[in-house]
């Protein structure tokens, strides 16, 4: 059943709230926020491959089964602007009583349209960027929006505390674990990437990407050194950038179908438990959670072309398998909007972290109409191919006789359970050395039979992960004449994945050569750090962030603060990012080296 909810529905649930408490107290209410002009000014030559307007592969692409050569339209967009958008927030912080407060932040984003793609070219509307067709066709049930911009409550919460027991009740972000880049006990919200993906401030946390639901979350100090907090919240999945869009890591043929996927687990609700404690200088924690994986597994669709069922009848029902030709009634994309030819198949899987052999294979499995096909063409299953080139042969037959291609992926919210450990000691030494107020950090996180996307079959591989984290964090000053400097430093291990949560096995490939896989090292692994320096005055901030993965890829992002008064920031910084393959946890971003620039006025 189709949902529909609006911001509207907030004041009754406020109202209902208010009127249980005592009205013995003046209610006192404080207002701020800001309003910011945010930019991303691309300084690359090169453009995102996963869209069409740019697709890492056009021209003359060889038709390797010896007929005419495939012709992919170059569109040949050169877009300098990644971002242009305008930002509000109001924030309101209510004092009700002694014990009870609320806190409700209402954002609204409107991104202008500086970014084409294939859609503006064929007369088609404006490439969406905020509906995701979920809860109606927002993200979130309460948010609102459209083709270039989105207003939603982020928090909008009531929080009571009597004695050792504090309770929020609310929209809110659920925050475990402390990171710049790396999430380890991070467990209890997804991430929402449609407005700047992960190319904000690192230093900033994820803090405007954590998306929020509805959640209990209580807490209970069981002494003066123990708390326990459980949480119980309205499952509500990770937000990808959208398909077209500046930033989209799917490629723009393939539509990711989330009202099918998201409708299964609409309903679902994560819990969680973490136990916090001192032992004497060491904080120790330790963490259960029940959940819904929000970042998805994806698996192939149907594509529901019934136009050409007839003329493929000697082989099954055409409508049946995933894929649907743009020159054909029923395709959803624009005309020679798809995928076309094996190398473009190859090359656009493996930059997705696809494994394209194995793709292959999976179709021929799992889609009567692809088996046969296959069988009729000279190839036995269940393994029908095993080399890129016997794969792009295979598929170049499949091409010559449909044109290109687009077709349907239905994202899956698996169940999972993780339990988590961390732990945290500061060391004491001589004034002014390295040791002295070193704080050091430890978190490790345990999936059992954690699924993953498996080349966008319907059985998932399934793999215990673990996942752990050590952070050093130091205050130190160089200089009387400068304030403290602050530093960072961070490494993460993940068993099975990498930063993104793709399975290891099907990472490395390129055009001609299936992937290679990171598990023969044992995992995947990655170094960051960070530095903050004010100037003297305070007015002028340097920071630098640094993430190095160990399969090739890294992002180095300087940046620079200036805040004369209360009321303006401007913030500066650029992002170089780059991968030596497609390995590197980074290569689906490795195109976007931009400078970003923020103009801020709070009141």
């Amino acid at each position: 059943m189709k949902k529909t909810t609006t911001l509207t529905k907030l004041p009754a649930i406020f109202s209902a709230g208010l009127l249980a408490m005592p009205a013995a107290h003046a209610v006192d209410v404080d207002v701020s926020g800001f309003i910011r002009q945010e930019m991303a000014y691309s300084i690359s030559d090169d453009q995102n491959p996963m869209n069409r307007g740019t697709a890492a592969v056009s021209g003359t692409v060889p038709n390797t089964t010896g007929g005419a050569d495939f012709i992919k339209k170059d569109f040949d967009y050169d877009n300098d602007w990644n971002m242009m958008a305008t930002r509000a927030e109001v924030n309101f912080t209510i004092g009700i009583s002694e014990n009870v407060k609320a806190f409700v932040k209402v954002r609204g984003f409107y991104s202008a349209d500086v970014f084409n793609d294939v859609s503006v070219e064929n007369g088609a509307k404006d490439v969406n960027q905020f509906r995701v067709d979920q809860h109606g066709k927002c993200a979130s049930i309460f948010e609102v929006c459209d083709d270039d911009f989105m207003i939603d409550l982020p928090s909008a919460y009531i929080d009571y505390s009597e004695g050792d027991l504090w309770v929020r009740f609310g929209v809110q972000q659920i925050a475990w674990g402390e990171a710049i880049f790396f999430r380890v006990m991070d467990v209890p919200n997804g991430l929402d990437l449609r407005r700047h993906t992960f190319l904000d401030l690192a230093s900033e946390e994820y803090a405007d990407e954590r998306i929020s639901s509805p959640a209990i979350r209580v807490s209970y100090n069981l002494n003066s050194n123990w708390e326990v907090e459980t949480f119980a919240q309205m499952f509500q999945p990770s937000v990808l950038p959208q398909s077209g869009t500046a930033y989209s890591i799917i490629n723009s043929p393939f539509r990711v179908r989330n009202d099918i996927g998201f409708d299964k687990v609409d309903d679902k609700i994560n819990v969680g438990v973490r136990l916090v404690g001192q032992l004497g200088d060491l904080g120790l924690q330790f963490m259960a959670t029940a959940r819904h994986n929000p970042d998805p597994i994806f698996k192939w669709g149907p594509g529901g072309q019934t136009a050409l069922d007839p003329a493929f009848a000697a082989l099954g029902t055409f409508s049946d398998q995933p894929f649907r030709s743009t020159g054909s009634p029923g395709a959803v994309g624009a005309l020679n909007s798809g995928t076309y030819g094996g190398l473009d198949w190859m090359t656009s899987a493996h930059l997705m972290g696809v494994n394209g052999v194995e793709a292959i294979n999976v179709l021929g499995q799992e889609f009567a109409l692809i088996g046969n096909f296959l069988t009729a063409s000279g190839y036995s299953g269940p393994d029908y191919v095993n080399s890129v080139a016997e794969g792009s042969l295979a598929l170049d037959g499949f091409f010559t006789q449909l044109g290109d291609l687009e077709a349907d992926i239905i994202p899956i919210y698996a169940a999972e359970n993780v339990f988590g450990f961390g732990a945290n000691y500061i060391f004491y030494s001589e004034p002014d050395t390295w040791l002295d107020q070193l704080v050091v950090r430890f978190e490790m996180t345990y999936t059992p039979d954690k699924k993953f996307s498996n080349n966008m079959s319907r059985n998932f591989i399934e793999e215990d992960e673990w996942v752990t984290g050590l952070v050093l964090e130091k205050y130190r000053r160089f200089s009387d004449a400068f304030p403290a400097t602050f530093l960072v430093f961070q490494w993460m291990h993940k068993s099975e994945s990498d930063l993104s949560g793709r399975h290891l096995s099907n990472l490395g490939g390129s055009p001609t050569k299936a992937p290679s896989g990171g598990e023969e090292s044992g995992g995947w692994d990655a170094v960051s750090f960070a530095i903050q320096q004010p100037l003297p005055g305070l007015i002028w901030r340097l920071d630098m962030n640094v993430l190095y993965d160990l399969n090739g890829s890294y992002l180095i992002q300087p940046g620079v603060r200036y805040k004369p008064n209360r009321s303006w920031t401007i913030e500066g910084f650029a992002s170089f990012l780059d991968s030596k393959d497609n390995a590197g946890a980074l290569q689906p971003l490795a195109w976007a080296d931009e400078v970003s620039l923020r103009l801020t006025y709070q009141f």
